[in-house]
């Protein structure tokens, strides 16, 4: 299969689960929450209260349905606030149920997402037909402000994706340049996208992630795309269809090189791509989320905070394809990024002398003199 983004109709299974009837929704809005409900919906039999998941106390975070009320919301949309919802699911006495935030079975699915549970199930081929018994939720998030160049890209790469259960989140920062019309165009296949100001490209990751109902999550930048359009399918089939605690790392492919770009497992400190990575949900609430005194690594310190706590699962599946024309250092911040990678390095163990700080302390430099060149050829 090739790496190609197509117009073709989206192959993604739809399986939504409606969790709220009729009479809350507005008929003169497309069918959106009535908004007095919106942030008052209990659902004992799926652990939801006052339209939150109910976790546990030693939780860092909670799981919400909505981004609290914000009076600086630019818009808001996606199949959630149609209420429709994306859960994980496993085969219990022959019947698939919804499960938790947990991994715990609560009721059985409705009849029509069992009969496309099963339908996807005997469609794979006979070398992937083992016993299945669940089909985790993976929730894609993408975070974006002024992406129009290639936000469109992006979207196609995830919606066209072969595996069944992928949730799609958005998060933008208050874009003005038609970023907002791209992310409308696809609303009736995302799941859940809200544009308003935010303190950082961290702080909108974290209201991915605090939106996030998968077992699994992967965040993919606005002028990324993932590899091939069965890549995620491939990567859960390789953890058997389960949700397993480690930080799934995986190659990616940098836009400007022929080669596959691997992470480097070995040495003091691991040096793994932020675009290379799949984390576990029910870690993350463990760990925490990004720390937002960290302006420029902060995803390097939650990988690392990770890979401390819970290790990693080396997954030989290139993930996506990554735009390094994006990476660009001003001279203002160039020192502030060189302060802070080192602070994260040594922080977690590190030593001043190690080949892979040196190694990626060049790395930096290096995108720092690219972009003052092209600055100078414009």
């Amino acid at each position: 299969m090739d790496n190609t983004i197509s117009d073709k109709k989206y192959s993604t299974t739809t399986l939504f689960y409606k969790i709220v009837s009729d009479e809350y929704l507005m008929l003169s809005e497309d069918g959106k929450i009535k908004k007095e409900y919106k942030y008052d919906i209990n659902i004992p039999d799926l652990k939801i209260q006052n339209s939150k998941f109910i976790g546990k106390p030693e939780d860092k975070f909670e799981t919400l349905l909505f981004l609290p009320p914000n009076p600086q919301r630019i818009a808001e949309g996606g199949l959630r606030t149609k209420g429709l919802f994306k859960f994980s699911y496993k085969l219990v006495d022959n019947q698939w149920h919804v499960c938790d935030l947990e991994g715990n079975p609560l009721i059985p699915a409705p009849k029509e997402i069992q009969e496309k549970i099963n339908e996807y199930v005997n469609s794979l081929e006979d070398s992937d037909k083992r016993a299945i018994t669940q089909l985790p939720l993976i929730t894609v998030i993408t975070v974006v402000y002024n992406g129009a160049k290639h936000l469109e890209e992006t979207i196609k790469s995830v919606l066209n994706q072969t595996y069944p259960n992928v949730e799609y989140i958005i998060i933008d920062g208050g874009s003005t340049d038609g970023t907002l019309d791209i992310i409308k165009k696809y609303e009736d296949k995302i799941d859940y996208w809200v544009s308003e100001p935010d303190e950082g490209i961290y702080d909108a990751m974290n209201k991915g992630v605090v939106l996030a109902n998968g077992d699994y999550i992967y965040f993919i930048g606005s002028d990324d795309k993932l590899f091939q359009e069965n890549v995620l399918y491939s990567i859960i089939n390789k953890v058997n269809f389960k949700t397993i605690k480690n930080l799934l790392v995986c190659p990616i492919k940098v836009s400007h090189k022929k080669n596959i770009s691997y992470p480097k497992l070995s040495g003091r400190i691991p040096i793994v791509h932020h675009q290379g990575v799949i984390f576990n949900k029910k870690a993350l609430k463990n760990i925490g989320l990004y720390n937002l005194n960290y302006k420029f690594f902060s995803d390097f310190d939650l990988i690392l905070r990770y890979l401390k706590k819970c290790g990693f699962k080396y997954i030989k599946e290139v993930l996506c394809i990554f735009n390094s024309e994006g990476i660009s250092l001003s001279n203002k911040f160039f020192l502030s990024r060189l302060k802070e990678y080192i602070v994260i390095y040594l922080k977690y163990g590190g030593r001043i002398y190690d080949s892979e700080l040196v190694i990626s302390i060049i790395r930096l430099f290096y995108y720092y003199f690219r972009a003052i060149f092209k600055r100078l050829k414009v």
